[in-house]
Order: C-alpha cells, then sequence, then structure tokens
C-alpha cells in the first residue's frame, strides 16, 4: 500500500488529461498559460507545505507513500500541487465549453467573493489561535481581495461553479487521504470541524490555492491574446 498516495495522484489526472484532446474544449491548446501558472501556484504551496510540515502540523504516513522526498515533503504531495489545479481548471474550461448561457453567473463572482471573504474573516476572527485555520483565512482573504477590488473579472463566477463541481472529486481524493491517513494533522492547529474525515481547513486550502492559479492562468491568457493582437497588427 505504500503507493496509495502516487495512485490517488494518477487517477486525479489521468482523466481530465485525457479528455483535453475533446475537439470542443481543447483543453491541450491552453497548457502554455496554464502549466506556468501551475508551477507559480505550485511554488507557494509548496513552501507553505514545507513550513507546515517542519513545525509538525501535519505530516505524511510511510505506509502509503513511495519514501522519495523533496525537503520533507514526499514526492507524492509535491505531485498534488499538479494533478489538483490541472483536474480543476479543467472542470472550469468544460463548464466554459459546454455551458452556453452565461447570463446566470457571469455577474455573481461579487457576491461569491464576498461570501468566501466573509467566511474567512469570519473564521480567522473566531479561531486566529489555530496556525492552520489562520494562515489559510488569511491567505484565501487577501486572493479573494485581490479578485474583488482589484481584478474583478467575470471569469471568477465560472470558477465558482467549478470549484463547487470539483467538491465531488474532492470529497473522494481528499476522503482517502484523510482517512486512512495518509495526511495527518495536529489537532491543535485546526476548527475541531470535519466533513467526513476531511478538515474543514482543507476546503479553504484548495479554494485559496485554485483561486490563485486560475487567476495567474486567466492572466497569462489575457498575455498571450495581446501578443497576438500586437503581431498581428505588426504583420498586417
Amino acid at each position: 500500500m505504500n503507493s496509495l498516495y502516487l495512485w490517488i495522484n494518477i487517477l486525479t489526472l489521468l482523466f481530465p488529461l485525457l479528455l483535453s484532446f475533446d475537439k470542443k474544449v481543447a483543453f491541450y491548446k491552453s497548457w502554455k498559460y496554464l502549466f506556468p501558472a501551475i508551477i507559480l501556484t505550485a511554488v507557494f504551496f509548496l513552501l507553505w507545505d514545507e513550513w507546515f510540515t517542519q513545525m509538525n502540523i501535519w505530516g505524511f504516513n510511510a505506509k502509503y507513500i513511495l519514501g522519495y522526498y523533496i525537503y520533507d515533503l514526499p514526492i507524492e504531495e509535491v505531485m498534488f500541487f499538479f494533478t489538483v489545479p490541472y483536474a480543476a481548471i479543467f472542470i472550469f474550461e468544460v463548464i466554459k465549453s459546454y455551458v452556453k448561457h452565461s447570463e446566470l453567473f457571469e455577474d455573481l463572482h461579487r457576491w461569491f467573493t464576498m461570501f468566501f471573504f466573509g467566511i474567512a474573516i469570519t473564521l480567522l476572527y473566531w479561531f486566529n489561535d489555530k496556525l492552520y485555520t489562520a494562515i489559510t483565512c488569511i491567505v484565501l482573504s487577501f486572493i479573494l481581495g485581490t479578485h474583488l477590488v482589484v481584478i474583478r473579472r467575470r471569469y471568477m463566477s465560472w470558477f465558482y461553479f467549478a470549484f463547487m463541481v470539483s467538491i465531488i472529486p474532492m470529497l473522494i481524493v481528499n476522503g482517502l487521504l484523510t482517512a486512512k491517513p495518509v495526511v495527518f494533522y495536529d489537532p491543535t492547529q485546526q476548527i475541531d470541524l470535519r466533513l467526513g474525515s476531511i478538515p474543514i481547513e482543507d476546503f479553504i486550502y484548495n479554494l485559496t490555492m485554485l483561486s490563485m492559479c486560475i487567476g495567474l492562468y486567466q492572466w497569462f491568457k489575457r498575455l498571450g491574446l495581446r501578443y497576438q493582437l500586437r503581431h498581428q497588427k505588426q504583420s498586417s
């Protein structure tokens, strides 16, 4: 069973990767924007992950990992920060491609952002002595505040819809990781509130990570579009 975490990563990535070549979504055409966004997001969260691991806020069960590490992080944990964002952004693009009538969602991004921002601030106020809870809520509040005040892009409505859909596979993936457990936590540094075996902070953590990734992804896409338009003007 020491390959369990590896198989969780493989299965998380497998179907989104295979379906990336669907003609309607053609997600592979966006890889040049996606991979830089994933890498930048991964660097931030791997540093966070390493810090929390060193502080024993969480750790990894040797029974379910291969035993190869980058500093204090199992190689499977490093993979997690590539497989999960890939799958989540894939869901985002599928929803945009197949759900044509966007009027219901395109103007809701501010309400969704304020809702999740409010949750983060409330949890931070009441549980600022819990380090996992506090740091996660601080980072989420900053990212959502940036989306709300600075970026203000309507794609966030689609992202929130995609995030809600992605909770279904998250319940499977994180459920396995926390039920075995592959990943274990210091209970003194989090709220004693779980959905099944999953700490409530994990949902906030995933929203934080994916919010950062989608912002970078869309930013790289806008840069690419501007470059193409500039190149077309110069060629004409």
